[in-house]
């Protein structure tokens, strides 16, 4: 089902939003932009083959070891939470997904068994997000309620590179509509914690400078930085009047794909950084393009979710 209307201004659980045709002047450069029109619809059983494709691009190296299709059927299952992003209709395909599924009550579903084997195994260099993750998913079904929420989360959120930062705000917003309507419908959306699968990847400033596209993104465009709470980003170009050394040019730092995987990492209480099982070693067979992607796990206490969803819009930015 589709719903429109004004992406700054919400009205309903599906909205429509634009970006209108302009020429705009940005850091002395004339910029065009063009007229795209962003609809947010409920997945669809047609999506299945577009949301399989984003899930493996979210899982990178490792996609083909899991059963996304059987995660993805799960995602389509799902009647009352969660929500795709395209541009030609209901019947285009999705560029961006965005749906959380309740690890405790599906853990048992063998495509959901085998993503929650693999998570603890890239969880388990961080011995408390290990056993936190471990106590959480121990908790039966029914002990988790409205009064007494217990069980965890996993928040799937993913889009093609070329989808801008500003879509994802209000699908947080309709996300946390949808699971209060769940949840008022007695559905089994008790979270004590939400937990975050991102991608990073590895590079200096000198490698983005060399070539920007390696990552398929501009770092600078995208608002991506170096990962840290309270760390301010580091640009691949030096304000006017900075000085970066070229020490730290030629430093490798962590880089985020998506903007907001910063703003929520300030909001978790763990997280850790992994190395994909099946990552190609880097230069292997003498290629020498793009960058160092691994995985990036978050937990976060389910109280903080307001606080997301106030901050996430002032953090990337509205969609005009």
């Amino acid at each position: 089902m589709q719903v429109d209307g004004s992406a700054q201004q919400p009205t309903n659980s599906k909205r429509k939003a634009e970006k209108d045709d302009d020429d705009e002047e940005e850091n002395g450069e004339d910029v065009e932009m063009l007229d795209v029109e962003f609809d947010f619809f409920d997945p669809q059983e047609h999506d299945y083959h577009s949301i399989k494709l984003l899930l493996s691009q979210l899982l990178s190296h490792d996609a083909s070891s899991l059963d996304l299709g059987g995660v993805t059927n799960l995602i389509l299952e799902q009647k009352l939470v969660g929500s795709t992003v395209k541009t030609d209709g209901a019947k285009g395909d999705p560029y961006a997904v965005l749906t959380v599924l309740n690890l405790n009550v599906h853990k048992e579903n063998p495509a959901i068994a085998e993503l929650v084997k693999y998570i603890l195994s890239k969880a388990s260099a961080d011995s408390s997000l290990l056993a936190a993750l471990t106590e959480i998913l121990a908790v039966p079904v029914a002990e988790s309620s409205a009064s007494n929420p217990k069980h965890v989360g996993l928040v799937l959120s993913e889009r093609l590179v070329n989808m801008p930062a500003q879509i994802v705000p209000p699908m947080y917003t309709m996300l946390a509509e949808e699971l209060q309507w769940a949840k008022d419908d007695a559905e089994p959306y008790h979270f004590s914690h939400l937990l975050f699968l991102s991608r990073v990847f590895i590079a200096s400033s000198d490698e983005l400078e060399d070539d920007p596209n390696a990552a398929l993104n501009d770092p600078e465009d995208d608002g991506r930085g170096k990962l840290g709470a309270g760390e301010k980003k580091r640009k691949k170009k030096a304000k006017k009047g900075e000085h970066i050394s070229s020490k730290e040019k030629q430093e490798a730092q962590v880089w985020v794909y998506h903007a907001e995987d910063d703003f929520i990492a300030t909001l978790s209480s763990h997280k850790t950084i992994f190395a994909y099982s099946s990552a190609p070693k880097k230069n292997e067979d003498g290629d020498s393009f793009g960058v160092e992607t691994k995985g990036q796990i978050m937990l976060m206490e389910a109280v903080k979710f307001p606080q997301l969803l106030e901050g996430i819009e002032a953090f990337i930015g509205p969609l005009h």
